[in-house]
């Protein structure tokens, strides 16, 4: 492991610009290089009929025409374009009006006819004149040339001896219209029989409507429209008068057809229906199979064939990796530049973009593979699946999980976009699987956010999952409703596979969080999970402080509850700082008799020591702490506050005791920590949270408002000291983080009632309280056995390594 540690340690690329623009050109050149298929172009000579030498695939989206396929289309355009019929609607009227006038003006010529002329003024009484065959000849043609229609002799006959009777005429008109109001075609046969629907333009003067008429049996011919007025004259026949009989057949007579076939409107229709219909190129999707082998090639087989050799051969696949490789270039240059510039916390370091990097190729190497198996998936599972429900299934999720537990939010936010717009390149630049893939690597980044434990990751796999359904359900609906327009079997079956695939990349998702967060863990990074299994006391190192130093170790786990309660009190990382602070202290397990903590009423060692030597005593627990921790492989946030938790601060004691024995002349710097000073508002807190933990034990009377004055004395003189010169606290986060010191102090520091039973011994002082009344339990101190390998760190964080003196 020793040996992976040191290799990762080697590749990274040192802080810079230039770091950052070497790891920015790999990545996009590694994943162009997925992206772009690079396989060669089949060049087989095959015809229609010919077995398939081998299966081949498509390796990238492409289009082929099928001419048949399209004039097929035309021609189904052309059936669906109804016959065009001509509806005369007042056609009807104008034969009625017909019978009226032709009844009108002949009752008034004979009239005229049968009246007698007068000489001068004298009035003569009326006559009744016969008619001379020439006069009623005369009103046999006047009345057949208003109605337009031939009438037998004998009819018009018995019309002239009735005088053209009104009964005949109303009659006349109302067998006429029956028969008229029904659509009328002077021959059946231009209905075809598989004929079921007409549309009729119905013609009312100027005006024109349209519609479509289903019930083609209703249409008459006109001998069946003369037989439905002859059954209509018998059904209304009340008397035996013989000039109904030639209404009757004048009704008969007058019958036209009101319903014309309109050849060239139906063949202007057709073709203008044909000359719509776009000359629609076929998609292959990429991955898809074009023919097995064994397969007899079938004319489509070849037409896709060939339209790929076309494609292929068109243009350098060269060319299209130097344009992926730009736009990624200037996608991830631009996400970066967004990220740094207005994301907090975003990371500028070459590690971080490293695994950023390795991330986002990782993930473009699994949808790759996705999208080259997706057809195979598809025929396994069902055909309905179809190939793009199995797209769904790309983890891109886990990734975006990853990278914000590896080196926070900002990155997630940057990863996930990046992720999403390189698996819109693969998958033939759908914006809709841009859209679904950003969701669902933004919710996963959501739902692993202040987890603690590796559970929690496939709790957050399962509600991606369930997120992920329910963006591909509604990327089908709105496929369903603004594409396609019509459901089918496919269209139903498919949402239900394509949310099964997108449940399964949650699942998938957790599982690589799962799988990649220990080997990340041992490359140096820090997870939440990581932290918890430091945070349990039973760590070799915090025995060790536990059972040489128990002053200390007990000094740290209340540290690190007044450093956790501040931490989230100001939303700083309050996991990271807690486990620090247990191991801020392990370097005084070497000499704990010189801490007074550890002291336990004896006398101090430095009564026997010069200033100098027990300034760098104490000093040296901090080197020696940053060493014990390198040795044990602890994570590089906790060697980083190791070193910080002093900073640069003076020993005051020392320093004083050094100038009372000394005089002025003395050097400072070695009574200073080593440093740095701290530059996270973690390690400031730490710092913060130490002197005032050891200083509030000097006061006497531990009440609110002197452990209050207490902690302001100690935040003021760090301040002044300028120890927090590189520390991004602000003073609102300062006066926060005294007040959360002041609430756990008060509830440490809390009064408790005096029992009887144990008054005297409360009560004592000295010795005689410290007397052990019972046998007393030794304890043998044994070392802590130390890990087989000691690996080392990236401490990008500490501007130097303090100085490590003998």
């Amino acid at each position: 492991m020793k040996g992976l540690r040191n290799l990762w340690n080697d590749f990274q690329i040192q802080k810079g610009e230039m770091g950052q623009l070497a790891i920015m050109i790999f990545v996009c050149a590694l994943v162009a290089i997925l992206v772009v298929d690079f396989t060669g172009t089949p060049t087989e000579e095959l015809r229609e009929g010919d077995v398939a030498p081998r299966t081949i695939k498509a390796p990238l989206t492409f289009t082929y025409k099928d001419f048949e396929a399209y004039e097929k289309r035309r021609q189904e355009a052309r059936d669906q374009v109804l016959p065009v019929y001509m509806y005369e609607a007042t056609l009807s009227q104008d034969l009625k009006g017909r019978i009226r006038t032709a009844f009108e003006v002949a009752r008034a010529r004979q009239l005229a006819l049968r009246t007698p002329e007068t000489e001068g003024e004298e009035q003569v009484e009326e006559e009744e004149v016969s008619l001379t065959p020439e006069q009623v000849e005369e009103l046999r043609v006047s009345f057949r040339a208003q109605l337009g229609v031939q009438i037998a002799d004998d009819d018009l006959g018995v019309l002239i001896d009735n005088d053209f009777p009104p009964e005949a005429e109303t009659l006349a008109i109302e067998l006429l219209g029956t028969a008229m109001a029904k659509l009328i075609i002077s021959d059946r046969s231009t209905l075809k029989p598989e004929v079921v629907r007409i549309r009729i333009i119905e013609l009312r003067g100027r005006d024109r409507e349209e519609m479509v008429h289903s019930n083609l049996e209703e249409i008459l011919i006109p001998a069946e429209a003369r037989q439905l007025i002859s059954i209509t004259y018998l059904e209304k026949k009340s008397n035996a008068a013989a000039y109904l009989d030639s209404a009757a057949t004048l009704a008969r007579a007058l019958v036209r057809p009101n319903l014309s076939h309109e050849n060239l409107e139906t063949a202007e229709r057709r073709n203008m229906a044909a000359a719509g219909v776009p000359p629609k190129a076929e998609a292959v999707k990429r991955g898809a199979i074009l023919f097995r082998e064994g397969d007899s090639l079938t004319k489509v087989d070849l037409l896709k064939y060939q339209a790929l050799q076309e494609h292929r051969g068109g243009h350098s696949r060269w060319m299209e990796f130097m344009a992926i490789c730009l736009f990624l270039f200037l996608l991830l240059g631009s996400l970066y530049h967004f990220g740094a510039s207005f994301l907090e916390g975003f990371s500028t370091r070459s590690r971080d973009a490293a695994a950023v990097g390795f991330l986002l190729v990782l993930t473009t190497l699994l949808a790759r593979a996705v999208v080259a198996g997706s057809e195979n998936i598809a025929l396994m599972v069902g055909h309905e699946a179809g190939a793009t429900s199995v797209w769904f299934m790309v983890p891109v999720a886990g990734s975006a999980m990853l990278v914000r537990l590896l080196v926070g939010v900002g990155w997630s936010v940057v990863f996930s976009m990046a992720a999403a717009s390189i698996c819109g390149l693969l998958m033939d630049l759908q914006a809709l699987s841009v859209v679904f893939y950003l969701l669902s690597a933004v919710a996963a980044t959501g739902a692993i956010e202040h987890t603690r434990e590796r559970m929690a990751v496939v709790r957050a796999g399962l509600y991606t999952g369930l997120v992920n359904a329910a963006a591909v359900l509604l990327i089908h609906f709105l496929q369903l409703f603004v594409v396609e327009g019509e459901i089918s079997m496919a269209t139903t079956m498919r949402p239900v596979w394509s949310m099964s695939f997108a449940v399964l990349g949650g699942i998938l998702s957790s599982f690589l969080v799962l799988g990649l967060v220990p080997l990340f863990e041992v490359m140096g990074f820090v997870t939440d999970y990581r932290m918890m299994e430091l945070a349990n006391l039973n760590h070799p190192l915090l025995r060790q402080l536990m059972l040489r130093a128990p002053g200390s170790y007990h000094h740290s786990v209340l540290l690190g509850t007044l450093v956790e309660a501040a931490c989230e009190a100001i939303g700083a990382n309050a996991l990271q700082a807690k486990v620090a602070s247990y191991f801020h202290d392990i370097g005084k397990s070497l000499k704990p008799q010189y801490f007074v903590e550890n002291q336990r009423g004896s006398s101090s060692k430095h009564a026997n020591l010069d200033p100098y030597s027990s300034a760098k005593v104490v000093i040296n627990h901090v080197v020696d702490g940053g060493r014990m921790a390198r040795e044990y492989g602890l994570p590089k946030p906790i060697i980083d506050n190791i070193y910080m938790h002093h900073g640069e601060g003076l020993l005051l004691y020392f320093f004083a005791q050094a100038q009372e024995t000394y005089g002025d002349d003395v050097d400072e710097s070695k009574f200073r920590y080593p440093g740095p000073k701290p530059n996270t508002r973690e390690a400031g807190i730490i710092m913060l949270a130490d002197k005032v933990e050891a200083a509030t034990r000097t006061i006497r009377s531990p009440n609110e408002t002197n452990i209050r004055a207490m902690i302001n004395r100690v935040i003021n003189s760090v301040v002044a000291d300028g120890q927090f010169s590189h520390c991004p606290l602000t003073f609102q986060e300062l006066h926060t983080i005294g007040d959360t010191f002041v609430k756990v102090l008060l509830g440490i520091y809390h009064q408790r009632i005096e029992y009887p039973q144990t008054a005297d011994v409360s009560r004592a002082s000295g010795d005689e309280a410290g007397k052990p009344q019972d046998s007393v339990i030794t304890l043998e101190l044994l070392p802590p056995t130390r890990p087989a390998a000691a690996l080392g760190h990236d401490y990008e964080a500490v501007e130097h390594l303090p100085r490590e003196e003998s």
